[in-house]
């Protein structure tokens, strides 16, 4: 078993998004697409689909079902930091922990 991924009981393997290797894309990592989903973000609110588009457009990517995937983990990832808030289908960048 290879340190990037684990097996459960069916024998599937799970991913570990918070690992890097070289067998793995740069998007797939979590950590990273969050640190570019909260620089494009800037001072503006935005819908969350002109936000994967945004971000499509820098990573000169196609989003597809699993890149959705890891867009919408690293979303939850800088929820629950208080990074970001969502307020009437618009997500908000929060530069003070969470305090509006």
């Amino acid at each position: 078993m290879d340190n990037n991924s684990e097996s459960n009981n069916t024998g599937r393997t799970q991913m570990n998004y918070f690992l890097l290797s070289k067998y793995r894309s740069v998007e797939e990592n979590i950590l990273f697409t969050a640190k570019i989903l909260y620089e494009l973000l800037g001072e503006k609110r935005q819908h969350i689909d002109q936000l994967f588009l945004d971000f499509a457009s820098k990573q000169n990517i196609t989003i597809n079902l699993n890149v959705e995937r890891i867009l919408y983990l690293a979303l939850t990832f800088l929820f629950s930091l208080g990074k970001v808030a969502f307020i009437e289908n618009m997500i908000e960048r929060l530069d003070d922990g969470g305090k509006s």
